[in-house]
């Protein structure tokens, strides 16, 4: 029988491969664009997947703690690369009227929230692997 947080634990591993299959494949549809970002977004995903793996693992020896440390740092560095990709989203030189910079304002307060949306099983992932990694940062300390 599953314990509760390795129920939870399931879900957010399919919720988060569904999303990455819904993103993913929005961008293999489109023929031009950047290969890096493709490879951004394969790691924005599965690193968190590992962080998330090894949430439900003991780290005992010294060294898997410093690897997951990694990898959640790494995580975390991605989460701030898309996060701030989604703030300077694609910004022109134009000057454009006050009513245009609103609009503008409270669509990309409204792109993020969507992001947020898009992006919950990492941003889980990483919060659960913050949470565990607090008492391996003070152990190791």
């Amino acid at each position: 029988m599953l314990t509760q947080i390795e129920w939870w634990g399931g879900l957010i591993f399919v919720v988060g491969a569904l999303t990455y299959r819904m993103v993913m494949g929005a961008l293999e549809q489109q023929d031009e664009g950047i290969p890096w970002y493709r490879l951004q977004m394969h790691a924005f995903y599965l690193l968190p997947a590992v962080v998330l793996a090894g949430y439900f693992y003991p780290l005992e020896r010294a060294a898997l703690q410093y690897a997951y440390l990694a990898v959640l740092g790494a995580s975390l560095g991605m989460v701030l690369v898309m996060l701030a990709q989604e703030l300077m989203g694609d910004a022109s030189g134009d000057e454009a009227t006050p009513a245009e910079a609103e609009a503008e304002a409270s669509g990309g307060w409204a792109s993020v929230l969507g992001a947020a949306v898009l992006y919950s099983p990492v941003l889980v992932a990483c919060g659960l692997g913050c949470a565990k990694a607090w008492p391996m940062v003070q152990g190791l300390v």
